[in-house]
């Protein structure tokens, strides 16, 4: 009887291990065809891209399809004109690196930032202008030209402001150059810092600098960059601590070249 049970038992031990091998077998054959079917449908997803990106890239676009953000002073057709691609064309023949040299070159931009797109088709420009705070005029090869500063004394073209211009200061720099341009930054944050009421800012040729206020004709500050700031306190200073009757007199001027004496005296008295 022993051996029969054995028996027994070794048979149904086989069929089992017949039974999960057949099984194993399926499920082997199974996953095989899953991986197949996943292979299948990524080869067929990365070729419908890649047909689609090949195609997307060498279709033309016009200007439409550009977006432009941050634009206050600028407007549309500069900044295209500016960015020197001839249209229509196609996102393989856009150089973002390019266009912002471009941009930056020919535009008061601060900083630029390209993107090209795929859906819908083109090109997102977003950009930081720079915003003037005063007029200016600096001499060229044609003369004297007319145009604006920002508050870090960099020149921005007049023929660039398309828009209405606000907030304005009333301040004039006159003989600006690309080297004073510290010092245009310097007198605006002083002059804002103590209200004090400056309506022209000369750069003379000499390296000489003189200032025209509401109460002065002239402030000679002459060629110490150095003493800007503490010229300007003492002008701040005489402006609030001379007596009204004094400083309503016409051609008033101030010579303060040397902060620590300065010199009053009317035009008509000057040697």
């Amino acid at each position: 009887m022993d051996e029969s049970i054995n028996g027994e038992s070794t048979l149904r031990l086989m069929k089992t291990k017949l039974n999960k091998k057949h099984k194993s077998s399926n499920n082997s054959f199974h996953l095989n065809l899953l991986k197949l079917w996943q292979l299948t449908l990524l080869f067929s997803i990365s070729g419908y891209l890649g047909f689609f990106f090949i195609t997307k890239t060498t279709e033309p676009f016009n200007k439409s399809s550009i977006s432009i953000e941050g634009e206050h002073l600028l407007n549309k057709e500069q900044i295209i004109k500016a960015m020197r691609i001839n249209l229509p064309t196609t996102l393989l023949k856009v150089n973002p690196k390019q266009i912002q040299k471009n941009l930056q070159a020919k535009l008061p931009i601060k900083a630029v930032a390209i993107n090209r797109r795929i859906l819908p088709l083109g090109i997102d420009v977003k950009i930081l202008e720079r915003v003037p705070v005063a007029l200016a005029f600096k001499t060229g090869k044609d003369g004297n030209k007319k145009g604006m500063l920002d508050k870090n004394g960099n020149w921005i073209q007049i023929d660039n402001a398309e828009k209405p211009l606000k907030h304005l200061n009333k301040i004039i720099f006159d003989g600006w150059t690309e080297s004073n341009s510290d010092l245009v930054a310097l007198i605006l944050r002083d002059q804002s810092k103590l209200d004090l009421s400056i309506k022209r800012v000369i750069f003379n040729s000499d390296g000489n600098i003189t200032l025209q206020t509401k109460e002065f004709l002239f402030v000679y500050l002459g060629n110490q960059p150095n003493l800007i700031s503490q010229q300007i306190e003492a002008i701040a200073h005489l402006s609030n601590s001379l007596p009204n009757q004094f400083l309503n007199k016409p051609g008033l001027v101030l010579d303060i070249k040397n902060p620590n004496k300065p010199k009053l005296f009317l035009e008509e008295q000057r040697d």
